[in-house]
């Protein structure tokens, strides 16, 4: 009985594309009436949509508004629309759309907004982001109730896991209650500005307006995913395929989703090919340009074939991902991950050594500046970016060898800090995968020393890479130095608001006394009127203030004739058992 119903309401539903009463598709699917309407493009007929989202909704069990009204006002009322974010204080725009979504051969921005200049379709310049209609207009965060009467209404369970999911409660990032939160320190995406006004203007000395921090939140809520996200895959239409088009949807989401599916350096993109600089798909998502992919990526291996998630195992709930993958190596890798297991160098992580040049962040600053024409305090002056060879390895909380990038940052105009100079991680090693990462963090201290901007927060961002992984790096670049130390020279190119493009580099040195950030130098910087100096390169009166005390360095080798032997042939070194097989 219960299948008999569930096949009575999909045909139920089936025929709200066909149903006269259907003022959507009375008005959509007839081309000669969406061309006086001046929105030819956005014809499209009930088989077209069915056949690319392999649903049998209807358009107002997606898209909401009336179906029953023939007036365009009355039918578009409450109408869920795709959120075209413009860069002027990251408003979402009201306004109907004559065009399409428009799609480019970038990866990294192949979804964009057209506008028609003189008969040709060009990138509208003035838009931010695009977002999908399962966000709010206002926050431009998920819009649980939107969600609930679209995708909920089908997948009632999905949704109510999604609905608890680290990725639904934006759980990771929200922890960070300002930048003197001392569960979780400082961190490079800033604070979660949300619910925190109190407590940060209470910390800063510069005021800080109601409006600037509510465009700071969107900021961060840009990135964070609905539904839509993952599962929302448009498509130009593709001659002999009729599942691509403007209403493809996936069941599992591609890699591609995990990127933001080219609306820009948004969702995982932002932080693996930007911030740690160590990203899976590198390409045009990488920063600079062109970084290596991870060779995974090259032999058709997915996010979800590594992570785990409701693909392979359902217990673990929609849109969980359990974050440490280094469980799934041995599915692909049995041998070498066996004969790794009683190496030499057992303690290292594979990624340790299997991850080359890091590009992304050389340093980020958060101090006055204007977000979306609004002014101030917390602009991240993020775009030094730049290449470090090889990352810095550190043992992480349980005594394992794991690679990151250490890079300076501050947050300017402190009143007072409650941490102490040292080494920090994010999360406690007895939390569940599913609730902790791998990344650590250095305080240096509250500094004076700027002609404006004091106070300073100083602190050494040390995230954890994990992809682009690749070819093994050289033993000299671990045991090179006699005494473990570990020195990197990094160069950047700086490219953000405040001053005209700038090149410039510094030194990474990690051994036996300390991690040290030194010898930061530039060409000639020529600052934008209305910017300090001390905002965004405060580094030029610090110098190497950035230094924290503690053994970083490798573990020396005592034998270097040894060391020398086996160096120059891998066959003798996994023969021995230095290496895996």
């Amino acid at each position: 009985m219960k299948i008999i119903f569930v096949l009575i309401g999909l045909l139920l539903t089936t025929t709200r594309f066909a149903g006269a009463s259907d003022s959507c598709l009375t008005c959509h699917s007839d081309a000669k009436r969406m061309s006086s309407l001046g929105a030819v493009a956005l014809t499209v007929t009930g088989e077209e949509v069915e056949k690319q989202s392999r649903m049998p909704a209807g358009c107002s069990d997606c898209h909401l508004g009336n179906p029953d009204a023939n007036e365009q006002d009355k039918a578009h009322a409450g109408l869920a629309r795709l959120l075209v974010v413009r860069k002027k204080g990251l408003t979402a725009d009201n306004s109907l759309r004559r065009l399409p979504l428009q799609f480019g051969t970038n990866p990294a921005n192949r979804i964009y907004v057209g506008t028609d200049k003189d008969g040709t379709i060009t990138r509208d310049a003035s838009v931010a982001a695009v977002s999908w209609h399962d966000k709010r207009r206002d926050t431009l965060t998920q819009d649980f109730d939107v969600l609930k009467k679209t995708c909920g209404k089908c997948h009632e369970r999905e949704f109510t896991e999604f609905s608890k999911s680290t990725m639904g409660t934006n759980g990771k990032q929200s922890q960070y209650k300002g930048f003197l939160d001392p569960r979780r320190g400082p961190h490079n995406c800033g604070p979660w500005f949300e619910g925190n006004f109190e407590r940060m203007q209470a910390t800063t000395s510069v005021p800080m307006s109601r409006e600037s921090h509510l465009i700071n939140q969107k900021v961060c809520n840009t990135c964070h995913v609905g539904c839509l996200d993952c599962h929302f895959n448009p498509r130009p239409k593709a001659a002999g395929d009729q599942t691509k088009g403007a209403h493809s949807f996936v069941k599992t989401p591609p890699s591609e989703s995990c990127y933001g599916s080219g609306r820009a350096s948004i969702c995982h993109a932002g932080p693996e090919d930007r911030r740690r600089g160590a990203g899976y798909f590198g390409g045009s998502f990488s920063y600079p340009d062109g970084n290596e992919p991870d060779v995974h990526l090259k032999a058709g291996v997915g996010c979800l074939d590594c992570h785990e998630s409701t693909k392979t195992n359902a217990s673990i709930g929609h849109a969980m991902v359990r974050r440490q993958a280094g469980d799934s190596c041995v599915r692909c890798h049995a041998v070498a991950v066996k004969s790794h297991a009683v190496s030499l160098h057992r303690n290292l992580s594979c990624e340790a050594c299997h991850i080359g040049q890091v590009a992304g962040y050389q340093g980020t600053y958060w101090g006055p500046g204007k977000v979306a024409g609004v002014a101030t305090p917390y602009f991240k002056f993020k775009a030094y970016y730049g290449y470090m060879q090889v990352p810095i390895l550190i043992k992480d909380q349980k005594g394992r060898w794991i690679p990151v990038k250490p890079f300076p940052m501050a947050a300017m105009n402190q009143k007072e800090s409650p941490f102490k100079p040292g080494l920090y991680w994010r999360y406690p090693s007895d939390l569940p995968d599913l609730q902790r990462t791998d990344d650590a963090w250095a305080y240096v201290g509250l500094c004076g020393g700027l002609p404006e901007n004091n106070k300073a927060l100083l602190w050494i961002q040390i995230d954890k890479m994990s992809h682009k992984l690749g070819r093994s790096r050289g033993c000299d670049s671990c045991h090179g130095d006699p005494l473990g130390a570990q020195r990197r020279q990094v160069t950047w190119e700086y490219s953000d608001p405040g001053a005209a493009p700038f090149t410039g580099s510094h030194t990474v040195l990690a051994d036996r006394n300390g991690l040290f950030i030194r010898d930061m130098r530039s060409d000639n910087i020529q600052p934008e009127t209305g910017y300090a100096l001390s905002a965004f390169a405060p580094w030029l009166y610090l110098k190497d203030k950035w230094q924290v005390k503690g053994d970083f360095s490798l573990p020396v080798i005592c034998d270097r004739k040894g060391y020398d032997a086996v160096r120059a042939n891998v066959l003798t070194a996994r023969k021995s058992g230095i290496l895996h097989n």
